[in-house]
């Protein structure tokens, strides 16, 4: 490439450009600063209301973490009791064999659920009172309405156990008055025999937390504030404050575990609200708070309503000549940076248009000579990273990296694949008589005889030295037997010449197939090599196929 000259007039000049913008923003400051000051208005209203809510949902937290204390500390009281650990013991440790074995066990299934029974009646708030095994089914229960009826059972409570002591499942709803309901349990630890083979657990009532919700009201007179707890996993609502429910119901919620921006919302009865879901920290609960729009956001209203005309017209007369300018700017811009993006991603076929006689133009061009140069730089470090500089074929490093690759497409689909370890037999024998440059000659002419009987979808490469690693793809044991066969007879019908010296050589070759137990593709590699090495000692020249790593 010659030496490019920059031929650019200095009145199209990108500076010249910029100039002009800049004048004709200063000259028209208004609709700039009427724009500024309404945004930072509504950002400043915004942050307010946000850290508003942010604040109540944090509070609201440390008071549901509370609650939730005083229930696993109820339960680690209840747990304590001598008669439940005995009575559990008793239980896992009689086998249900006998008839009087089976009486023994519900002997002790019966004083659990009076004590149980006894627990609930005491504390109003649980709905039902459990002794459950380690996988969730009931042992012993209260004696409470609804006692059969089924509850969901975290499928990870032995991490929760792990994580802090107690484990509560997903927030589910009571069929009979359609109010919210939450698994709380902790494991009874009887002995070293029985660890969480037993969980106490109680179903509690989840409208317990309204005092709770009723608390993060706030605000001026004649702001209302609507809150519910919100599942951020689903975007359920499951708990609603008081007078809140029909206001928030109708409101789909994306689930989502971080803080969303605050957004406006519009309820079931056309009411636009401003709302905000700030996830726990601790939970996979989260307090979704909303608050009428007018009302929260009446100052700026009025600004707007004040300044609108003002706004639309400058508007207008700023969009057209901003249009203009900008679009000289960044239409050719934008193209050279989505040009360079696809370099960054790899993309070297990437030439854009030159349309422009300025820096832009210039620029484009030096970027389009670029790109060239790394293509062609790229070519040949590919070619030198994956070929054998002496057969042309995959080095080793490329042909392991395609067996891996066949490897894992085995895992997930089961196709099965084979591998051929071939050798030249006696290749030493070669170096010595006819030389060093005859033997790369013969191993030459023996990489061109594989790539004239293998299959586009098959791959061969240089394992080392005069040792080759062939992959079959999709190949069954008779495929690969014949394929092997086919490659052998080749290689022994071939005359071999080099400077006007004729040469005869044969190969061995042993086949391995990949099996349901390798656990990596070395295993199939070490099973073709014992085959190779079965076909030297019965004499070489021949294919050997070897069906495991014991035969």
């Amino acid at each position: 490439m010659g030496k490019r000259k920059n031929k650019h007039g200095y009145l199209l000049s990108i500076r010249n450009r910029i100039f002009v913008f800049a004048v004709l923003v200063t000259a028209i400051p208004s609709l700039s600063m009427g724009l500024l000051l309404q945004n930072m208005l509504q950002t400043t209203l915004e942050e307010k209301v946000e850290q508003r809510f942010v604040d109540s949902a944090q509070i609201m937290e440390r008071e549901i973490c509370l609650w939730l204390k005083k229930r696993v500390y109820d339960l680690t009281v209840f747990s304590n009791a001598s008669i439940v650990s005995e009575a559990a013991t008793a239980y896992l440790k009689i086998p249900e064999e006998s008839a009087d074995d089976s009486k023994n066990r519900l002997q002790n299934i019966k004083i659990l659920e009076t004590y149980l029974s006894t627990l609930q009646h005491q504390f109003k708030d649980y709905v039902r009172i459990f002794v459950l095994s380690r996988t969730g089914s009931v042992i012993a229960a209260s004696q409470s309405s609804g006692r059969d009826r089924p509850f969901p059972f975290p499928d990870d409570y032995i991490e929760q156990i792990s994580d802090r002591q107690w484990f509560k499942g997903n927030v589910y709803i009571d069929p009979r008055d359609k109010s919210p309901l939450l698994l709380i349990g902790l494991p009874l630890f009887l002995d070293q025999f029985y660890e969480y083979e037993t969980l106490l657990a109680i179903e509690v009532r989840l409208t317990g937390l309204l005092p709770l919700l009723d608390s993060a009201k706030f605000g001026d007179a004649g702001n209302w504030t609507y809150e519910s707890l919100v599942d951020v996993r689903t975007g359920r609502q499951f708990l609603y404050g008081r007078g809140t429910k029909k206001v928030l119901n109708e409101i789909n919620l994306s689930p989502s575990g971080d803080r969303q921006m605050l957004r406006e919302y519009t309820n079931g009865l056309g009411e636009r609200l401003m709302g905000l879901v700030v996830p726990f920290r601790e939970l996979e609960w989260g307090l979704f708070i909303a608050e009428n729009y007018e009302k929260a956001f009446s100052g700026m209203i009025h600004a707007r309503h004040r300044n609108i005309i003002i706004i639309c017209c400058f508007s207008v007369l700023m969009g057209i000549v901003a249009y203009l300018l900008t679009r000289q700017i960044m239409v050719p811009l934008s193209a050279l940076t989505r040009g360079a993006e696809r370099v960054a991603e790899g993309d070297l076929d990437v030439r854009l248009p030159v349309r422009r006689n300025d820096e832009i133009g210039f620029a484009t061009t030096v970027f389009n000579d670029m790109v060239a140069k790394l293509k062609l730089s790229q070519t040949k470090l590919e070619q030198l990273a994956t070929t054998d500089s002496l057969t042309g074929l995959n080095n080793r490093k490329q042909v392991m990296s395609i067996l891996h690759d066949h490897y894992a497409y085995y895992r997930r689909y089961a196709t099965a694949f084979s591998v051929l370890m071939l050798d030249v037999d006696h290749f030493k024998v070669v170096n010595d008589t006819y030389g060093h440059q005859a033997g790369d000659t013969v191993l030459k002419q023996v990489a061109e005889i594989f790539n004239e009987n293998l299959r586009n979808v098959d791959s061969a490469g240089r394992y080392g030295g005069e040792e080759f690693l062939v992959i079959l793809a999709e190949s069954g044991v008779d495929e690969s037997i014949q394929a092997a066969e086919r490659i052998r007879k080749a290689v022994a019908s071939h005359i071999f010449t080099h400077e006007e010296q004729k040469i005869r050589v044969h190969i061995s070759v042993g086949i391995g197939r990949i099996q349901k137990q390798d656990r990596d593709e070395q295993k199939v590699v070490s099973r073709a090599d014992m085959a190779l090495y079965r076909a030297k000692d019965e004499g070489r020249n021949r294919v050997v196929y070897q069906a495991d790593d014991d035969q």
